[in-house]
């Protein structure tokens, strides 16, 4: 029993994606667990602490700011303890990029010059980068924001367009049944935010896949199988596929990137110089114009 009411770090993390979400329901999302998990770590966190962490007023939750950084505090603590023995062994600063941008850093790398030698990078999908930053494995990412996700000072915001084949277009015009979509998974920003943007508009949908490479996904798109969000910086310099393509579902899914780093190894002015870069380019290309006309999909 003592050790059962003690206090684990997944209660402590639990915990903390509270204090970043203001929300139960955001930070069950953003663990990939259950609401009432999450309200049980809270239930542990203020038994053993003697107070509670939140004050609710109406929809709105108070974090009590004292026992938040004490909470953070902890935490990394705990990581800075995983990377002890790595920090040791590292000759180059690990950046990880989310998949869903990592073609931006292609595009861009000339132009960091002199300090792309002193970093390697890691590409893996939003979710996967914020665990290896947790675990200590990577020193900054840039990766999608949950909703409600307080996230850190650089951040930005972007429309991806619901694109699909022209012939699927025209099938989707034609009939009033759900539009094939595919998606990240249910837990991943994107895939969250996907998937509130259809159900907020009322938009009949149907996921047959869930896929975090960006290439596989416009692959699909491109042979008319699904529709799926795209930023529109895929189209620079792929006519073919700007050609056969077009909006689908009117309206633009906003989306927040943003750039995380451990301050007491990667140097601010790095950090900048990366958030620039990414930026930059993610806001280079404007997506392609909607080629959608006449009343919205989502009031059909």
């Amino acid at each position: 029993m003592h050790r059962q009411d003690g206090l684990s770090f997944a209660t402590l993390r639990a915990a903390e994606a509270v204090i970043d979400t203001r929300s139960l329901t955001g930070a069950a999302q953003k663990l990939g667990i259950s609401q009432p998990a999450v309200s049980m770590h809270l239930g542990r966190l203020e038994k053993a602490i003697g107070t509670p962490l939140i004050k609710k007023l109406g929809n709105r939750i108070i974090v009590k700011e004292e026992i938040s950084r004490l909470i953070r505090q902890m935490l990394d603590l705990e990581r800075r303890l995983r990377t002890v023995g790595y920090e040791k062994n590292v000759s180059k600063l690990k950046v990880g990029i989310c998949t869903y941008t990592a073609p931006l850093l292609l595009a861009g790398l000339g132009r960091l010059g002199k300090i792309k030698e002193s970093v390697s990078w890691r590409i893996a999908d939003s979710r996967r980068l914020e665990e290896m930053y947790d675990l200590g494995q990577v020193d900054a990412v840039f990766r999608a924001l949950y909703p409600n996700e307080m996230g850190p000072d650089l951040i930005s915001e972007y429309a991806m367009r619901w694109m699909g084949s022209r012939e699927l277009a025209e099938q989707t015009k034609r009939n009033s049944g759900s539009i094939p979509v595919v998606l990240t998974n249910p837990q991943s920003p994107l895939g969250i935010v996907a998937r509130e943007w259809l159900r907020h508009r009322r938009v009949s949908y149907d996921v047959i896949g869930e896929e975090h490479d960006i290439t596989n996904a416009m692959k699909l798109v491109a042979n008319g199988a699904a529709v799926s969000p795209l930023p529109g910086f895929v189209f620079d310099g792929n006519p073919a596929l700007h050609e056969d393509c077009v909006e689908v579902i009117p309206g633009g899914l906003e989306i927040r990137y943003g750039m995380f780093f451990d301050d007491k190894r990667f140097n601010l002015r790095l950090a900048i110089d990366i958030f620039e870069l990414l930026q930059g380019e993610l806001h280079r290309m404007t997506p392609p114009p909607s080629a959608y006309q006449g009343q919205g999909l989502a009031h059909q």
